[in-house]
């Protein structure tokens, strides 16, 4: 390896592009042990920068594959600090949410990558994979007006009758 070739800064070499592949493929298994032969045969002595695209990956992998959770979560928004516009680390960043049970941080990790990235098909489906509830009563009102959350919880509170 180059003097000054870091582990994980380089092009996408075969093995970080088939572990990214992995894991956006849900294989966590199979992607986490792509990115341990990775790391090996990238390492050096020193210190070790990291793509964040990779981090990303690799994080999610991590919490997905060993129950890492905390740890994966910090890498995925360690990459959204660093690559705030790629949509792939909002998306990561929402299923190890959705994984450790955290539905609202998984939809809002969804909204801030769709907020960066509006069209993006993978964010999109995820998003709506994850919100499952009802329509809003009014349509034409955000979900949480007044006037939606008042007609809402209306309708879902149990309807008991006086009469016996």
């Amino acid at each position: 390896m180059p003097t000054g070739q870091r582990m994980f800064d380089t092009d996408e070499t075969a093995l970080l592009s088939l572990a990214r592949s992995q894991a956006l493929g849900r294989d966590y298994n199979r992607a986490l042990r792509t990115f341990q032969s990775a790391i090996i045969e990238l390492a050096f002595p020193g210190e070790t920068p990291v793509q964040p695209q990779y981090l990303s990956h690799y994080g999610i992998a991590l919490a997905m594959a060993s129950g890492r959770c905390e740890e994966g979560r910090r890498l995925c928004e360690r990459s959204i600090q660093l690559e705030p516009y790629e949509p792939e680390h909002y998306l990561n960043l929402a299923r190890i949410h959705f994984g450790s049970g955290n539905h609202a941080a998984a939809i809002l990790a969804c909204e801030e990558g769709l907020s960066i990235r509006p069209q993006d098909p993978l964010l999109t489906h995820e998003r709506d994979t994850l919100d499952r509830r009802k329509g809003s009563f009014f349509p034409m009102l955000p979900r949480n007006h007044p006037l939606n959350r008042c007609v809402g919880r209306f309708l879902r509170s149990p309807r008991t009758s006086s009469r016996s």
